[in-house]
């Protein structure tokens, strides 16, 4: 059966020769998933994908404007690609993602050679998109103002993760206030997929030999299914009876909304993998209020002990801001005190961005550069140790790793446990004579733990 066509998409007559497009993606998982989008438009309208940039006739560069290091990434980017189109390699280059939504008029007076800019909203039209870059009418279009674009389980993608795992997106844009992060502008507010939907998709890929599903959103816990008003809980209930999958993970939780009945279906099913990744933020409650987040400290350890008593093994993953406008260090070292006391297994943090049209950008008491940087080393560097603590724990038992290719060294293959989410947390090196094959799930016996990554030699 023919997929139907996306709601949004345009209809197009025979054009020939299609151009060839090279794609560089950058940001989060939901990101790639648009990537992924845009890549089966461009493939069902004819258009030749190259992974080559250099042997394309048009570059789309992706972009994120979370803070202003993804921006920096994605600046590099274009200007790699731009010395590319003045070296003649390519003929044009297109600006697409959340950055042209967030500051066009910028992008345009800085980058006069990108052809055309294109973002979140304008995922269905990339075809166009694209023509018109190339046709040399690309900067007159502006990229369009609503809510980004929401794909459903009958619109083709092309993966560009490995074959055996896959990002699956369940909403789009976000209905939280906080005061820091400029998503809800460029994205919407939340809109969630259909259950039915999101399993159809997931058993399409398992079919396909996809093992490991990735579910992602701006906020994975605020899932309603928009017709039957079921939450997170029945999804990952719903996905679990599925044929193929074995691993099902849940990226970016929100602290308050994980429900004991979440953490009761998590712990029930095998498929659903003992990792969950709630971002935190902070722990100090006047930092909190200030960043228009609910919560605490305290409440956050009492969220943890509920996790850990269900599932004693479950990885836990988070993010912390620091350096935000009025954290004095009287709230920093409640935060170093926090994460003592929660003795997480994986941590990632980011520096205050003061990011235009949100509260933050406006607010007083702003933390200098300097201090805010050695904050977040002192927090990075005592994460580092509890990390490796969690994983000496692992030592001398047997873990479930997901192969996913060779090592750099002789009789080493490099895999990932239920504990390591893709291209964030750790991996796990497997040292052997043997021969591995990528894309299957071994039985590895932990020697030797690392702050992040562990070592093994295959079981019996």
């Amino acid at each position: 059966m023919r997929p139907r066509r996306p709601r949004g998409r345009e209809k197009r007559g025979r054009r020939a020769p299609r151009p060839a497009v090279g794609v560089i993606s950058l940001g989060c998982p939901k990101n790639l998933v648009d990537t992924e989008v845009m890549l089966g438009l461009l493939r069902e309208a004819g258009c030749a994908l190259v992974g080559d940039p250099q042997k394309a006739d048009i570059i789309l560069v992706n972009t994120c404007s979370f803070i202003s290091a993804a921006r920096e990434e994605a600046a590099e980017a274009l200007r790699q690609a731009i010395e590319w189109k003045r070296n003649g390699a390519i003929r044009a280059v297109v600006c697409a993602g959340c950055w042209p939504r967030h500051d066009l008029e910028g992008l345009r007076a800085r980058y006069p050679e990108v052809d055309a800019f294109m973002g979140p909203a304008d995922v269905p039209r990339v075809v166009s998109v694209i023509e018109a870059a190339l046709a040399g009418t690309g900067r007159e279009r502006r990229p369009s103002a609503g809510p980004a674009y929401l794909y459903d389980e009958a619109v083709s993608r092309v993966r560009a993760t490995q074959p055996w795992t896959a990002y699956v997106k369940v909403s789009e844009g976000c209905s939280h206030g906080c005061a820091f992060c400029v998503i809800p502008r460029l994205r919407g507010p939340l809109r969630c997929r259909p259950i039915a939907s999101i399993a159809a998709e997931a058993k399409a890929l398992a079919e396909q030999g996809v093992l490991e599903a990735n579910l992602v959103a701006q906020d994975t816990t605020a899932y309603r299914d928009p017709e039957t008003g079921r939450d997170m809980a029945d999804l990952l209930s719903a996905l679990a009876r599925l044929s193929g999958l074995r691993w099902i993970r849940l990226l970016y939780a929100f602290p308050t909304s994980v429900t004991s009945r979440l953490i009761e279906v998590m712990a029930g099913e095998d498929a659903v993998c003992k990792y969950l990744d709630v971002p935190f933020q902070h722990a100090d409650p006047e930092v909190l209020r200030r960043m228009g987040r609910p919560g605490d400290g305290e409440q956050y350890l009492r969220l943890i002990g509920k996790l850990r008593e269900a599932m004693p093994d479950i990885a836990i993953r988070t993010t912390f801001l620091v350096g935000f406008p009025g954290e004095s260090e009287q709230a920093f070292e409640a935060l170093l005190a926090f994460l003592e006391a929660a003795q997480l297994d994986r941590v990632g943090a980011f520096v205050f961005s003061a990011e235009r049209e949100t509260p933050a950008a406006e607010m007083p008491d702003r933390i200098p550069p300097e201090v805010a940087q050695e904050r977040y080393h002192r927090l990075m560097s005592r994460q580092r140790e509890i990390s490796l603590a969690r994983s000496r724990r692992w030592v001398g038992r047997t873990l479930e790793v997901l192969l996913e290719g060779a090592g750099s060294r002789r009789g080493e293959w490099v895999g990932r446990s239920f504990r390591d989410a893709p291209e964030i947390d750790g991996t796990v090196m497997v040292t052997t004579r043997s021969e591995l094959r990528p894309g299957t799930l071994t039985p590895v016996r932990i020697t030797r733990a690392e702050p992040y990554d562990l070592v093994g030699i295959p079981a019996g």
